[in-house]
């Protein structure tokens, strides 16, 4: 008797999710498209034209980039980071060319065998952050019309990375390092169109998450004090919504974008795990320490603009 009860239960609700799902497809159809467009048009137009060719060039560093060769520059990372020369180049094109480059580049560390598995997983957070150019033009000129707030929010991204860094640092022996199996295995061909699919899968993660985010705007246009929420979900629609309201003053608005681009996002998350999970690495370390980042930033560019 027990055991039909619950069938019956599982049955109503399995009818209601696909009920609700079809409603809410029905609903949401023409306004879901144009979200979807928009996330398009955001993910072809800024984010794939700068990720495609690193892409490409961050498998031809993976291959034939020679760790040993940065000795001298990634002794000073190891010391204060615990960053590997091994995974030097992930942290720096992470950080410059933007996510989710980082998070590639350690996953294919990790899979050609120069780096360890828990040294990959720590650092994946901490070579996941928005590219220069989106930072200092995107959000500080296009948005609040200001390059210094470019700069100090850009200046807040990066400290508040190299703090997690030393926070997380983990003690290597050389022995550790010496046991790295690096394996050259590159093809050009496999290289374009390995970064054409992942370019593809990049373009879903941004427009699922643009027509979420689309919904919510709409839903709550008239509750602005909720905007800070866009700050866990895309970084690009967090900060555009917050340089537009006038609810808080601009000092909140500011320290809360800053927020938003050291976190990143669960977008950013997203197309993080997609790289990661094909190679067997796990996420549980990014959240904690990209949240930990976000805050970080908040408060540091908090006190750089009152200077």
């Amino acid at each position: 008797m027990k055991r039909v009860m619950c069938e019956r239960c599982g049955e109503v609700i399995s009818l209601s999710l696909l009920l609700g799902t079809v409603l809410l497809g029905l609903v949401l159809s023409k306004e879901g498209a144009e979200y979807v467009k928009e996330g398009m048009r955001l993910a072809v137009g800024c984010v794939i034209p700068t990720s495609f060719p690193f892409m490409i060039l961050s498998d031809f560093y993976v291959a034939y980039g020679k760790a040993e060769n940065l000795k001298t520059v990634g002794r000073v990372f190891d010391r204060l980071f615990g960053i590997p020369p091994s995974c030097l180049g992930a942290f720096v094109c992470g950080n410059v060319a933007g996510f989710p480059l980082g998070a590639k580049m350690c996953a294919d560390a990790y899979e050609n065998g120069m780096l360890k598995k828990e040294d990959a997983e720590r650092l994946i957070p901490l070579c996941n952050n928005p590219s220069c150019a989106f930072i200092i033009g995107g959000v500080g000129v296009g948005m609040y019309r200001d390059i210094r707030v470019g700069f100090l929010l850009l200046i807040s991204v990066y400290a508040a990375t190299g703090i997690c860094g030393m926070i997380t640092k983990r003690k290597q022996s050389e022995s550790e390092v010496s046991d790295y199996i690096i394996k050259q295995n590159y093809s050009f061909v496999e290289s374009v169109k390995k970064s054409g699919i992942n370019s593809i899968s990049i373009i879903a993660f941004i427009s699922l998450f643009s027509v979420v985010c689309g919904v919510l705007k709409k839903r709550i246009k008239y509750a602005p004090i909720l905007y800070p929420l866009f700050s866990f979900l895309e970084v690009t629609n967090a900060t555009k919504v917050l340089s537009e309201t006038s609810v808080f003053p601009m000092s909140l608005r500011l320290s809360a974008s800053a927020f938003a681009l050291g976190f990143g996002g669960v977008c950013v998350g997203t197309q993080s795990s997609y790289f990661t999970s094909s190679v067997g690495l796990k996420m549980k370390k990014y959240y904690p320490v990209k949240i930990l980042e976000g805050i970080l930033a908040g408060c540091i560019f908090s006190l750089l603009y009152q200077l």
